[in-house]
């Protein structure tokens, strides 16, 4: 850019309207008026009375001129054909980064040097020496603008209006830059319909999968529902009949077990929901330890003997393990719960015959099996009954009972343990349910020191327990059970009441801690206890259903743990367990 300015002297000039400029005209203007101003000048030297009235004028015409100069949206200047700045308005100085005074009377090229040879300099000398007007555009980075360079030859020099057109070339940017984007997206457009069939297809069979989910879950909704009132039903209704008076003993125990036998169903269906619940939100942990397959295998055989029996069905195990990969690493509440899901999924499909339960090695995995002599599996839902909200038969009029969420869970946890769970039917009759997960030993580092255990009859114990539950019902039901080791019982309705009354019962054998409580959860209150109380026993009670749950409260320092609902031998159990565990500890303690 040319570094110019210009300096207007004392001009005799006619009042004009300079609002609405023209820059050939004002340039055009500028020179005659300077002309003017030579002759008015002699004039004036000779007319000394009417001197003082002239000057006023030509002061009054110079101001006008020059504010309407300065009020120009342009900058501009004017060099004379000595390239001296002859005038520089306010935003021409402003650009230069100098003041009017600064450049008037100077030499362009003397001031700035660093101008030579550029465009500007090159433009400026063709404009002078060729009596054209030239008109270019220019980027001005002090500024970070574009400008029209108007550059207007006479007789006396050059002036030069600067117009910023950034906004313009902005535009002219953005369209360049529209027109670009819009070429490559008629690519991609002609690349879409070549696809469109194919979206089409995929957008029908989600449109059919969507509808089937929607009637899936229809059915599941209705179902479970189902499954949900019936054992309610039991519950209820044979409460109502144990009111009922003159009733006989054996009439009493029969209610008793069918509403403890619709308990258990109740509690089943909800351990799923929870668990389907946490599997789709991706919070279901794993908890790796020490398992006995022979242990897993025969605990199932034992929980579900009587069942089978019930039915006239013949429940065997076969085991081919050798003793040496009896014990593997892995999550064997996960594995129990995959086990349970096959044997029940068997019982329901099968009025007589066999079932067995059996496991095997092969290469680097444990494969167990469910084999029934059922009904078998319809071949066209083989591969769709892992799936959610499967069933066998999902009609309303089905033959069996069941949430339909039972080999969903058992996929979803062989999974999450890295192996593989198919089915296939049976070459006489009925269905094969095969998982196989990972052969992983077990680190003799992790395998827990055994010590036999005196055994010592919980009624010979007299011990201070203290509970912590804020639920009425659920502390009633406690306080029963435990009424077999003394009457020494404290109560606690939150965390922060037993972790006040630990502080003043220094002598409390076992704390009953529930983890969710108000004020201070059980958590938090164990963590505030193991601060002063290194030896107490706590035993952690939670509706939580999940390892993780009970691997975080062993973490923060407690003893043991119980889901609810609560299992009075499985309490009385662990709390002899418990006591035993901590005096042996004691004993060991106080002999080395």
């Amino acid at each position: 850019m040319a570094y110019i300015c210009l300096c207007i002297p004392n001009l005799n000039l006619l009042a004009m309207d300079y609002t609405n400029l023209n820059t050939t005209k004002i340039a055009n203007d500028f020179y005659k008026l300077q002309q003017d101003y030579n002759s008015l000048k002699e004039r004036f030297d000779t007319i000394n009375d009417k001197n003082q009235i002239n000057e006023n004028q030509i002061n009054q015409i110079n101001e006008k001129l020059t504010v309407s100069l300065e009020n120009m949206s342009d900058a501009f200047v004017a060099i004379d054909n000595d390239w001296k700045y002859t005038f520089v308005n306010q935003k021409a100085a402003l650009m230069f980064g100098k003041q009017p005074e600064e450049l008037i009377g100077k030499n362009a090229w003397v001031i700035f040097p660093d101008a030579i040879d550029t465009p500007y300099h090159k433009v400026y000398y063709k404009a002078m020496k060729n009596k054209k007007e030239v008109v270019f555009e220019d980027y001005y980075v002090p500024w970070d603008r574009w400008f029209e360079n108007r550059v207007i030859p006479s007789k006396e020099g050059i002036v030069v209006f600067f117009q910023d057109i950034t906004d313009r070339k902005l535009a002219e940017k953005n369209l360049l830059d529209l027109n670009t984007k819009l070429e490559i997206r008629n690519r991609e457009l002609h690349k879409s319909i070549i696809q469109i069939q194919k979206i089409n297809t995929e957008l029908i069979y989600a449109k059919e999968t969507a509808e089937e989910g929607d009637r899936l879950k229809s059915s599941f909704l209705a179902n479970m529902s189902h499954e949900i009132r019936t054992p309610m039903n039991g519950i209820l209704g044979f409460t109502a009949l144990l009111k009922e008076p003159k009733l006989t003993g054996k009439e009493q125990r029969e209610y008793i077990r069918v509403i403890e036998k619709s308990g258990d169903r109740m509690l089943n269906i909800i351990d799923d929901i929870v668990s389907v619940s946490k599997i789709e939100s991706g919070q279901m942990n794993l908890s790796y330890k020490e398992t006995s397959i022979k242990e897993q295998i025969e605990s199932i055989y034992t929980t579900f003997k009587e069942e089978a029996e019930q039915k006239n069905i013949a429940l065997q195990i076969h085991n081919s393990l050798s003793e040496a990969d009896n014990l593997i690493r892995t999550d064997k509440e996960k594995v129990y719960a995959i086990l349970s899901h096959l044997l029940t999924n068997a019982l329901k499909f099968t009025d007589h015959g066999l079932i067995e339960i059996g496991c095997f090695k092969k290469n680097n995995s444990i494969t167990f099996y469910v084999k029934d002599s059922g009904i078998g599996i319809d071949s066209n839902k083989i591969d769709i009954i892992f799936e959610r909200f499967r069933q066998v038969d999902d009609s309303l009029h089905r033959n069996y009972d069941g949430a339909g969420l039972g080999l969903y869970i058992s996929k979803s946890y062989t999974d999450l343990l890295g192996g593989k769970i198919w089915a296939e039917n049976n070459t006489d009759n009925g269905a094969v349910f095969y998982f196989k997960i990972p052969f992983i030993k077990p680190n003799e580092i992790e395998k827990e020191a055994k010590t036999p255990l005196s055994l010592v009859p919980y009624e010979t114990q007299k011990l201070k327990i203290l509970v912590a539950e804020d639920d009425s019902i659920s502390l009633k039901f406690i306080s029963k059970i435990l009424k077999i080791f003394g009457e020494n019982l404290l109560i606690a309705r939150n965390g922060f009441e037993a972790v006040t009354l630990c502080k003043n019962n220094p002598d409390i054998d076992i704390v009953l801690m529930d983890i969710q409580m108000p004020v201070m959860n059980g958590y938090e209150a164990i963590k505030k206890i193991r601060e002063f109380n290194e030896d107490v026993i706590i035993i952690t009670q939670s509706a939580f259903v999940f390892t993780d749950e009970a691997e975080k409260a062993i973490e923060v320092g407690g003893n043991g743990y119980i889901s609810k609902p609560i299992d009075k031998k499985q309490l009385i159990d662990h709390i002899n367990k418990q006591i035993i565990k901590s005096r042996n500890k004691s004993k060991t303690t106080n002999v080395s």
